[in-house]
């Protein structure tokens, strides 16, 4: 099985939760044996992808989850910029 964990540094640990929270709804839909879990320690967000039989699964998952962090990187910064 394959496994990845990505670690991202925001500003403050609000926008790192922030961030968590938003990606909560995909993290839940995964399906099969795949299994994404998040955690935002300090303004450090950690997000851990395991389960995936295949490579390739994998590294369509993370690139998902790259862009799910974009979408709600952007659009959390306009929220803030108001």
């Amino acid at each position: 099985m394959f496994e990845a964990e990505i670690s991202i540094h925001y500003p403050s640990h609000a926008f790192a939760k922030s961030v968590m929270q938003a990606l909560a709804p995909d993290n839940s839909m995964t399906g099969g044996k795949m299994r994404i879990t998040s955690n935002a320690k300090g303004s450090v967000l950690s997000v851990r992808v395991e389960g995936s039989e295949r490579i390739e699964s994998l590294q369509a998952t993370i690139q998902d989850v790259f862009r799910c962090l974009h979408a709600a990187e952007s659009s959390l910064a306009r929220i803030a910029e108001r």
